[in-house]
């Protein structure tokens, strides 16, 4: 049959015969477009999730996790009803690190909806910002970062399925679960799925001690989708280190011989909320030099509280407590407009931060931005094992806190062993301490 011949026959087709082929033609591009996906052994869902249980995806650099859940939502939209009283019968919700997460990964990304099903349009309305199909089931997207995430999560409706992405890197996660859970009532099998790279949270261990959490785990090495580029560099940065079982196995690693904090530690003395302050410093642990953005630069903030409170050892004195992380790879502007940001917002008394190996660049640039910012630096006169080493006794004398949930700071506290090159969020963490409850006590030891 001709082009020419193939014409004449459309043209002749009834507006009915017209439609009717034109619903098989996209039935049948469907069809190829869905089965051409071949997932890995991890990606592919247990027969049957429990109500109110999970299925969590744990799994290394480039296994596909993301993937895998965009899959089984798109898999549910196509399903059964839920409820058949709702236009296109689901509520769904999408939980992201942040919001931006949940647009980026989860919808619009290479990995996310809009890949497995075009259909997906992004739609941001009075009510929120939602993924939606064209017969009318959606999925509502939240962030787990701020106060205000968890209101609008708290406030977010009724859902028959909850996509929790990066469960491990979700700041405020145990309250991500709590206010998710009071909405998961829709349907006769609401559940969860979660995909993340393990990290030793506490709400990650307790999910797996769950009998109703069922995990698949992929390597990095076995992802063979991976071009073989991305494989070697990712073996290559983490082989022989103590992160190789969690970034490219995707184990979930208990406390590390050898570390200075425990997560145990860091349970019992964590608190829900800040304590009025007696003191408040931003402390920065900048990149070597105002041109590298490769390195993260580590920008914490920690205040000394007003009560005086027995430690462990029946002592009485001030705590200091952990009050925001605001750490990451970023322009040196950014980091300085980050740093004075937080500094005015906490009401600070001084952004302190480390000048060794080059690190004079931010005092220029933050005085450059507001002259009225206190700003003081600190060299340091000893290894970094001799500043550790008195701020984690504080926090083995449960003198120190974290306010909340800084999960990045956690792990690099948890994970450290003397004799690594010490992260950027730990440095500024002990500069914090060491300013606020160490050199005013006379320990100067380890700064000059």
């Amino acid at each position: 049959m001709t082009v020419t011949d193939l014409r004449d026959r459309l043209a002749g087709l009834t507006e009915q015969e017209a439609d009717l082929l034109e619903e098989k033609l996209r039935a049948k591009l469907w069809t190829k477009r869905w089965n051409a996906w071949t997932p890995y052994p991890w990606q592919v869902p247990p027969d049957e999730i429990p109500t109110m249980g999970w299925w969590l995806q744990l799994g290394g650099r480039g296994t596909g996790k993301t993937d895998g859940c965009a899959r089984y939502m798109v898999n549910h939209v196509n399903g059964p009803a839920c409820d058949p009283r709702l236009r296109g019968g689901h509520r769904m919700a999408i939980v992201a690190p942040t919001q931006g997460d949940a647009v980026e990964a989860c919808v619009n990304g290479p990995s996310g909806l809009r890949t497995h099903d075009p259909r997906v349009v992004l739609r941001t309305t009075a009510g929120g910002t939602f993924a939606r199909w064209p017969n009318g089931a959606e999925a509502k997207l939240f962030g787990a970062h701020s106060p205000d995430d968890i209101e609008r999560l708290r406030a977010g409706g009724n859902r028959c399925l909850v996509w929790m992405e990066e469960v491990a890197a979700q700041r405020r996660l145990k309250e991500a679960i709590t206010h998710s859970e009071m909405g998961l009532r829709i349907g006769p099998n609401p559940h969860y799925i979660g995909s993340t790279t393990p990290k030793p949270r506490t709400e990650i261990i307790e999910l797996t001690h769950r009998a109703d959490v069922i995990r698949t785990q992929g390597r990095t090495r076995d992802a063979i989708h991976l071009p073989q580029d991305m494989r070697d560099f990712l073996v290559q940065k983490y082989t022989g280190t103590r992160m190789e079982a969690q970034e490219l196995d995707g184990i979930l690693l208990a406390d590390i011989e050898g570390a200075m904090w425990s997560r145990g530690n860091l349970d019992t003395t964590r608190v829900g909320a800040a304590p009025p302050m007696t003191r408040v410093v931003v402390a920065m642990d900048p990149a070597a030099t105002s041109g590298d953005e490769s390195d993260e630069m580590g920008i914490i903030v920690a205040g000394l509280g007003q009560a005086y409170i027995p430690d462990l050892n029946g002592t009485s004195r001030r705590h200091g407590y952990g009050l925001d992380d605001l750490s990451g790879r970023m322009p040196p502007i950014e980091a300085a407009r980050r740093a004075i940001k937080a500094y005015h917002h906490h009401r600070a008394d001084a952004i302190v931060a480390e000048v060794n190996n080059g690190g004079d660049w931010i005092g220029t640039v933050i005085r450059q931005i507001d002259p009225t910012v206190n700003y003081r630096t600190v060299h340091a006169s000893r290894g970094k094992l001799t500043r550790a080493e008195p701020v984690s006794a504080l926090s083995e004398q449960h003198a120190l806190h974290i306010v909340g949930s800084l999960p990045e700071l956690e792990e690099q506290l948890v994970t450290w062993v003397p004799g690594d090159a010490s992260p950027d969020r730990l440095d500024a963490w002990v500069w914090a301490i060491t300013e606020l409850m160490l050199a005013p006590a006379g320990n100067t030891a380890a700064v000059v």
